[in-house]
């Protein structure tokens, strides 16, 4: 019996008998006995898809060859298939077939070892940023640079542009880092530094911390990174190391890094895990202390310092005038008169380490000594011997306070009771003694005037009994301020009648 078999165009039939393979037939209708079997290929498969291909090629091999390109590669090599417009990459240690078509097939082979690298001649060849098959494309930024690993082993340094590499084996990575990165990752510098690549000198290099070392990395002079103590780190040879040596901390930190780390808040906080800041004020010393100990002044100024692990503080002591209240202080005179006082006082700091070394509180010290020195002062007086040698008591709290402060490096600049406050009954009785004595002063004084003028009166009394011209000159007068308040006046015999009825004068006896 025979059946009928058609094959299309851009097909292929794999004629096979009960004893096997026999032939490929082309496009076409074919009358074939029914004991022979066809198997349709496909011509557009790139590669094509043959069955028992492995077979075929070891016990047919001349017969495929007519129709197929049989490329077999080896365990580290690479095949390029290239037909026309179209390619393919065959991967190590594999067997595929391609069909021929009329157009010829160019297959390029190399070994996919070592770096992974492309050669040149192939990424000619294939399409610009497409991964084909184990060959992936990449392209590396301007500012950036590629690491391949194998295995997690360095293979092979990637500079800013376009690239291809194997991508044969399942764990082959690639690594992407800025030219302004520092690497640090212990796996990722380590599988570098041990390669030994020629990358290491060419475009990278390391730097090693010792354990009291730091690494600051410059980008010309923006400072992008620091390493810590006891680290590796790779960076591209854009950067600049810079070594800072620890040992012997706190240490000042260069002006060159305190203008950068002040310019740029990301830069602070880089520098920020490795070094202390502090600002002394205008008119303020500052007291540096290194693990609790005394290091030294400051002036006023701003200072940074590599701790190198240490604790290091800084207080600032002020060193202007200061004035202090000490309010509302209640107290007992002499004679158990209760007063509240209140004083004003200023000192100033002139010492600063011996204040610090030898108080805690040298602001409560000072308001407490006040009170005792206050309590000493009043407690010696009655009221009548404070109200009357105020300045005497003023004196005695300041001197008392002097030499209190003076031996732990204090100045007392003034002191002086501002207020002194009497309960509402004594000062009521003195202000009743009060009254009474300007009462008293009163009418002294009015006495002492009555008596002037009572005098004044008869000198002039005498005046004009031996002066009669005087004597109506005072008449005139005395006419001139009576007419002043009187809005008409009628005149009857002269003015000298007038003065007659107004001031008759008698003679004595």
């Amino acid at each position: 019996m025979f059946q009928r078999k058609l094959i299309e165009e851009r097909q292929a039939g794999l004629l096979s008998t009960p004893k096997g393979f026999d032939k490929i037939l082309g496009a076409g209708s074919y009358f074939l006995p029914s004991s022979k079997t066809v198997e349709v290929l496909s011509l557009s498969d790139f590669p094509a898809k043959v069955p028992n291909l492995e077979w075929l090629a070891s016990m047919h091999g001349a017969a495929l060859a007519a129709h197929l390109e049989i490329v077999r590669t080896g365990v580290d090599e690479v095949a390029l298939v290239i037909s026309g417009q179209t390619q393919h990459v065959v991967p190590p240690n594999a067997l595929q077939a391609f069909w021929k078509n009329g157009l010829p097939i160019e297959v390029l082979r190399t070994r996919a070892a070592g770096d992974l690298t492309v050669p040149a001649a192939w990424l000619a060849r294939l399409p610009i940023g497409v991964s084909i098959a184990c060959i992936k494309q990449v392209a590396i930024p301007a500012a950036s640079f590629g690491m391949l690993f194998v295995d997690d082993m360095f293979a092979d340094f990637l500079a800013p542009g376009r690239h291809a590499y194997f991508d044969v084996l399942p764990k082959t990575r690639l690594v992407t880092s800025l030219q302004a990165q520092v690497l640090e990752a212990k796996d990722v510098v380590r599988s570098i530094l041990g390669s030994a690549h020629a990358a290491i000198g060419e475009h990278l290099f390391a730097v090693e911390t010792g354990g009291k070392q730091l690494a600051l990395w410059w980008d010309k002079n923006q400072l992008v990174h620091v390493s810590g103590p006891a680290r590796q780190a790779l960076a591209s040879r854009q950067l600049r190391a810079e070594l800072i040596d620890l040992d012997g901390a706190p240490l000042p930190v260069p002006a060159h890094i305190i203008s950068a780390m002040r310019g740029n808040a990301a830069v602070a906080a880089l520098l920020q895990p490795y070094l202390t800041t502090c600002e002394v004020p205008s008119e303020h010393v500052g007291m540096f202390h290194v693990d609790g100990v005394f290091e030294a002044t400051l002036k006023p100024g701003f200072y940074a310092y590599w701790h190198g692990g240490k604790r290091l503080a800084m207080t600032a002591i002020d060193t202007r005038l200061i004035v202090i209240e000490v309010t509302g202080q209640e107290m007992l005179t002499q004679d158990k008169v209760q007063l509240r006082v209140n004083v004003t006082a200023g000192y100033q700091i002139t010492d600063a380490q011996l204040v610090t070394s030898k108080l805690n509180d040298y602001k409560d010290f000072i308001y407490k000594e006040i009170q005792f020195a206050l309590r000493a002062a009043i407690g010696s007086r009655t009221l009548d011997g404070l109200l009357e040698n105020k300045n005497d008591t003023d004196e005695q709290i300041l001197g008392y306070m002097q030499n209190k402060a003076a031996v732990l490096g204090i100045a007392m600049i003034s002191l002086g009771i501002k207020d002194l406050i009497l309960p509402g009954e004594i000062k009521a009785i003195l202000g009743k003694v009060v009254e009474a004595e300007k009462a008293a002063q009163a009418n002294v004084i009015r006495r002492r005037e009555e008596t002037a003028a009572t005098r004044s009166l008869m000198n002039t009394a005498k005046v004009m009994e031996d002066n009669p011209v005087a004597l109506r000159l005072k008449e005139l007068e005395t006419l001139e301020k009576i007419t002043e308040k009187i809005e008409h006046l009628n005149v009857y015999g002269g003015l000298e009648g007038l003065l007659k009825q107004l001031a008759p004068l008698k003679g004595p006896g």
